[in-house]
């Protein structure tokens, strides 16, 4: 009875002691925590810390933005006009990162600073495919219109283009044969109207990559056919410097 009796209270002390230990030993393991040297790997081998993911922002350049202007600065060529030139100043921007389609304003003021002031609204869209089967032949097809605001006139045009490359013994230039078909509307007066423009090109860049602005020279000598009107010959030099962004 008497060995009964102990196998009870050896369970109780059993468990007392059991209990006993370990709530010495996480009392020990909670004192080591202020006394230990809290480095950045302690840190991650025992606090698990939950990261909020940051959302991506929209990112904006100003790549999708183009502006300009035309008759602001007085040139020596408008002291022989009889009429005074038009001041215009506009821009464009690509809402769409994905798509080349560009919307945009543009303010004129026709005959010079006395002259009344007219807005119009203006879009373009545009694409490109090259051809590297047909030996780098480039298609593109584009559309551009726009709204006037004074006189609710609309206009709206539609025009193809097909480039072929010309292998020219020309250093750092990028020749190559275009023609372009295009259509135009003129809701205001009433016009439809078609045409052919077909021309030699050349590109060169006149910069370094590394430069601050990018310097390009282009140069185009060609012919414009169109039905009912004789041909018109057409000769362009542009050099156009932009920032190397």
């Amino acid at each position: 009875m008497f060995l009964l009796l102990r196998r009870p209270e050896c369970f109780l002390l059993s468990l007392v002691l059991g209990s006993t230990a370990s709530w010495a030993q996480e009392t020990t393991q909670e004192a080591d925590i202020w006394s230990v040297n809290l480095t950045p790997q302690w840190l991650d081998e025992h606090v698990a810390v939950s990261r909020r993911s940051k959302r991506p922002r929209s990112s904006y350049t100003l790549k999708r933005t183009q502006v300009w202007t035309n008759g602001l600065a007085r040139s020596p060529v408008q002291s022989f006009q009889r009429n005074a030139s038009d001041h215009a100043v506009g821009a464009k921007l690509q809402p769409l990162h994905d798509y080349n389609f560009l919307v945009g304003t543009e303010l004129i003021r026709g005959g010079g600073y006395q002259g009344s002031l007219q807005s119009k609204a203006t879009w373009e869209a545009f694409t490109t495919h090259d051809w590297e089967s047909l030996g780098g032949v480039t298609f593109g097809l584009s559309t551009a219109g726009f709204m006037d605001m004074t006189s609710h006139g609309y206009a709206q045009s539609v025009s193809g283009t097909m480039g072929i490359p010309l292998d020219l013994p020309l250093q750092s230039w990028n020749t190559q044969l275009r023609f372009a078909p295009s259509i135009s509307l003129d809701a205001a007066n009433g016009d439809f109207s078609t045409g052919l423009l077909s021309e030699v090109m050349g590109q060169a860049l006149l910069s370094a990559p590394a430069d601050r602005l990018k310097s390009v020279l282009n140069v185009s000598i060609g012919y414009g056919l169109a039905p009912r009107t004789q041909p018109v010959a057409s000769a362009r030099l542009e050099l156009r410097i932009t920032p190397n962004l």
